[in-house]
């Protein structure tokens, strides 16, 4: 966001928010853009904002990444003491209405007070239910916030519980998930900071894929143990990524064996699964041809412009690998994008332009030189998903070693 003609006032990705900036009073045109592959501004809007004193003007963006909404919500400031003031709006395009219902926390849904029904696009200011004889607005302290359809009495969305610790100004912000994870609701809570918090469902599924990067022990059986009543299998040739797999959050103890060669299994390892996470587990041999596995958590954002690449390495050879994403007019030395220093097992994201990119991986020997470990053609990285990059040893390769874009 900048002042058209004028310096840049802040940025925000995806579900954040720039800090609230004070200006004078009066009109002011404002531009929006994002930044391109070629680092080239691209407007997205140009709008005249009128500013008055005692106000604060929030403009959200939101709707289709192809045509988006630009709304403008205007908040008169207050002096708060030990209170805070909730403001809600939805962004999430179906049109769908929620009821929004509100509990100190620790209490059940039965206890939880009815404040209002949320809209598409609407701001509605909250009520307390319970205000005190010197303010009418929402004491400071921990709550729930629990979302059901219209008149309907099952809750959709239970928070985890929310700290209010501000005398601010609270705008919390209905949308649903995209990226790895799509379709469930979450809440943003805006308030003046750039920091934005986001919640969601406390009762959401998790899910998790699984990548065999084995290429000469068969197929191989992944068993996700949780309770007594969850429990999944995936097994998978070599060198083969599973569809996304929705399961109950939990701990799960993760077991993992070859049709080849029982003496490689192992069954002890322990995943994580949150609620709205996604988890790529990637299934390898250690230096002593033993089965192991890395996991890792996968962007929720929405992978259009920008996409945010997981890269491993599984090379138990060496330590400190490069990886260079090298566009048609780069090479590794001028490369702007690039993960350094890689070790063995270990895992490093970075975010990248769509674009196309030649992907090479190389490493310094003892005399500092670099030695090539393997190249690819040029990729495109422009696909709406989320991609994982791994160097792995391949005895067909003419290095020994073979570079693999996953997505």
């Amino acid at each position: 966001m900048a002042e058209v003609d004028s310096s840049a006032l802040g940025s925000a990705a995806y579900g954040d928010s720039t800090s609230v900036f004070t200006l004078e009073s009066g009109s002011m045109d404002l531009e929006f853009y994002r930044t391109d592959a070629d680092d080239q501004e691209v407007s997205i809007e140009e709008r005249e904002v009128t500013l008055r004193d005692g106000e604060k003007l929030l403009v959200v963006l939101s709707g289709d990444y192809a045509s988006p909404s630009f709304e403008e919500f205007r908040i008169k400031r207050e002096d708060l003491a030990d209170h805070f003031r909730l403001f809600v709006t939805s962004v999430i395009p179906d049109g769908q209405s929620y009821d929004l219902y509100m509990s100190d926390a620790g209490a059940p849904f039965s206890a939880a007070s009815l404040l209002g029904t949320v809209n598409y696009q609407g701001l509605t200011e909250m009520t307390y239910w319970d205000p005190d004889t010197d303010s009418d607005d929402f004491d400071e302290g921990e709550y729930v916030v629990y979302l059901t359809l219209p008149g309907e009495q099952t809750p959709i969305f239970e928070s985890p519980t929310i700290d209010f610790i501000y005398a601010t100004e609270y705008t919390m912000v209905l949308r649903k998930t995209t990226g790895a994870i799509q379709g469930n609701v979450e809440i943003d809570l805006v308030i003046n900071s750039s920091l934005v918090d986001n919640y969601a469902d406390a009762e959401a599924t998790a899910q998790y894929r699984v990548y065999n990067s084995l290429d000469n022990l068969g197929s191989v059986t992944i068993s996700f143990d949780g309770n007594v009543e969850e429990s999944d299998t995936v097994t998978l040739q070599a060198n083969t990524l599973s569809e996304f797999n929705a399961t109950n959050y939990g701990d799960y103890r993760l077991s993992a064996s070859t049709s080849e060669d029982a003496s490689v299994a192992f069954n002890n390892r322990l995943v994580t699964l949150n609620q709205g996470e996604s988890k790529a587990i990637v299934i390898y041999q250690d230096s002593d041809n033993k089965l192991t596995s890395l996991s890792f958590t996968e962007s929720i954002l929405p992978q259009v412009y920008d996409h945010q690449v997981q890269v491993a390495n599984l090379v138990s050879d060496f330590f400190d690998v490069d990886f260079y994403f090298v566009r048609k007019d780069e090479t590794i030395e001028t490369a702007e994008y690039r993960v350094l220093g890689l070790d063995y097992a270990q895992t490093g994201r970075i975010t990248l332009p769509s674009d196309y990119y030649e992907l090479i991986a190389v490493y310094d020997d003892n005399n500092d030189t670099q030695v090539l470990l393997d190249r690819t053609t040029l990729l495109g990285v422009n696909e709406e998903t989320n991609y994982i990059i791994t160097i792995e040893k391949d005895v067909n390769s003419a290095t020994g070693y073979v570079i693999s874009l996953l997505h």
